[in-house]
């Protein structure tokens, strides 16, 4: 049971900074009075903006906020449920939405419409329209039972018979039905996968046996060929062989001839050298008559034996040169001729090198070859291996047939319960069996309000109304006064199923207006004797402009007044 205990705000409305605290478990009846504009209905504008984010009222979130002050408007609701006490705290300017349980907040969650939905299904049980058909009975913006729609007045009776579980069941049955149903599709899938790929491991097994003989026969040639490479390779080996062995010794000469050509070469530097200085003194003997060291007269007779020793010797040195000469461009010949042979060498070895690769290729593939034919050759062993994927194959289809029959069975199993949990299903059963205990209250209330009509739902909620003598009428068709009758009955109905059930059961009821409009004198003197056959648990708040006439009748008063600009409130 909701036991609501008080409700504080400020900055809402007309309500200023200074909180207007009300105090619901205090009194049984309690009678709000006040002018036209003072503030009577901020209650019930407060009370649902604090539990559910919005007023009660047709009017927007951000005309709440006090339009003096403009900021900082607060809402906290204190209430109980079993022995844990809650407080929800709700404000604007800044926005602030806390819960707290026994004074410790509940971690926010994603988001605030998480929050919300966390606070009316796990802790209220109880969402808007449910209030507002249990707690509050509003002459605005309240849509009595009787005008809703088919699907809103089941989804206020299921409520009230706690059976939103079979819903919310159902939607889970759905996203299991949903993936069940995929995973049937994969299963097929698979299976076809699983069909064609027997097939073809089949068919593959059966073309091995066909192909491999013909395979064998076509890599025997493909050796016979390399073979026959690898004996011409061999053949140009060993003439490359021969070939460097000619050239090789072709160079054992080599040496003596580079030898002889430095000699030759080093006679040549001597004698040049020589050369020159004879030459040299040839021409100073010539031009000169004095020694240039002494400083003696040279005898002419000196100077000629001297010269022509000289000329001979130079003449002698001249064509010795010549012979050098013409020895040194021989031995270079024969180098080049040799540098030649070097790269001719060079050349082999390179072929050399490139046979004996070749010949290590051809090798290789040969024990390739060999081996291919050798694993060729042992079928049984080929086909062991690839029988073993077929049967991996077959072992695997039926385990998914498996799986796709105790699938089938459950989709069987699901289709049944969804026949259960839909609407038509067990709902409507519990439903049926509470159908005459609702009518049976909605007429015993609606005696007690001296209107004298049989009134009933089916478990479709669609309402049948007679009168004494049977005559069929229409909701719609009855005065305000009488719909004003009907929409009390069912309200008093709907907390006591409440209270049956112990679903929704809460100690509140707020009224607004009630006494004021469609009730006659007779309507309200039974409606009074109605509220003071209610049990002690029960708080009652009339809002009335009628509070000479109703003063008396209720335990308490409290009277809203409109004090420079803000409302305030007196208890009476």
């Amino acid at each position: 049971m909701i036991v609501f205990k008080k409700i504080s705000w400020s900055n809402f409305l007309s309500t200023g900074d200074v909180p207007t605290t009300v105090f619901f478990d205090r009194s049984p009846t309690t009678l709000i009075i006040g002018e036209n504009g003072s503030g009577k209905s901020t209650i019930l504008d407060a009370l649902t903006f604090g539990l559910f984010g919005k007023a009660f009222r047709n009017i927007n979130k951000s005309q709440l906020v006090n339009t003096i002050n403009e900021k900082k408007l607060m809402v906290v609701i204190d209430f109980t449920i079993g022995n844990k006490n809650f407080t929800v705290r709700r404000g604007v300017k800044p926005n602030v939405f806390e819960i707290l349980q026994d004074g410790k907040m509940f971690d926010q969650l994603a988001n605030n419409r998480d929050y919300q939905e966390y606070l009316e299904k796990v802790i209220l049980k109880l969402n808007y329209k449910s209030f507002t058909q249990i707690v509050v009975l509003g002459s605005s913006t309240f849509e009595p039972f009787m005008q809703l729609k088919q699907s809103d007045r089941r989804t206020i009776v299921e409520d009230l018979l706690d059976i939103q579980i079979f819903s919310a069941m159902n939607i889970l049955l759905k996203v299991k039905n949903s993936d069940l149903k995929t995973n049937i599709n994969d299963n097929e899938n698979k299976r076809e996968l699983n069909v064609s790929k027997t097939k073809m491991q089949k068919n593959y097994i059966e073309r091995l046996k066909d192909d491999n003989q013909s395979d064998i026969l076509k890599k025997e040639a493909d050796i016979s060929l390399f073979e026959d490479q690898k004996t011409l390779a061999i053949e140009s080996l060993t003439t490359y062989h021969n070939d460097i062995g000619t050239l090789t010794n072709k160079l054992i000469a080599e040496e003596k001839v580079q030898t002889k050509n430095s000699e030759f070469g080093n006679l040549q530097n001597q004698i040049e050298i020589k050369l020159k200085q004879e030459q040299k003194e040839v021409k100073f003997y010539e031009k000169n008559s004095t020694c240039s060291t002494c400083k003696q007269n040279i005898d002419d007779e000196f100077k000629e034996e001297k010269i022509t020793t000289l000329t001979t010797s130079i003449t002698e040195k001249e064509s010795g040169l010549r012979k050098i000469s013409t020895e040194i461009e021989q031995l270079r010949i024969q180098l080049d001729e040799f540098r030649n042979i070097g790269r001719q060498i060079s050349e082999k070895n390179n072929q050399l090198s490139a046979t004996k690769s070749q010949i290590q290729s051809l090798e290789s593939n040969i024990d390739r070859t060999k081996s291919d034919i050798n694993e060729l050759k042992d079928k049984k062993k080929l086909d062991n291996s690839e029988l073993n994927v077929l049967q991996l194959l077959e072992s695997k289809f039926v385990e998914l047939q498996k799986d796709y029959e105790e699938q089938c069975d459950t989709k069987q199993l699901y289709n049944y319960a969804n026949e259960l949990l839909r609407d038509s299903g067990i709902k409507t059963k519990i439903i049926r069996q509470y159908v005459p205990i609702i009518n049976k209250y909605v007429n015993k209330y609606l005696n007690e309000l001296e209107f004298l009509i049989n009134f009933s739902i089916d478990e479709n909620f669609n309402e049948t109304i007679q009168s004494q003598y049977r005559d069929e009428f229409s909701y719609s068709s009855f005065s305000e006064g009488e719909k004003m009758r009907i929409d009390l009955a069912l309200l008093f109905t709907w907390r006591m199923v409440a209270k049956l059930k112990n679903s929704v059961n809460t100690n509140l009821l707020i009224l607004d207006e009630v006494f004021d409009s469609s009730l006659d004198a007779d309507g309200t003197e039974a409606f009074l004797k109605i509220l003071n056959t209610l049990d002690d648990k029960t708080n009652v708040f009339v809002i009335s402009h009628k509070g000479e006439i109703l003063y008396d009748k209720f335990r308490s008063t409290i009277k809203f007044l409109k004090e420079k600009q803000f409302s305030k409130i007196e208890v009476v």
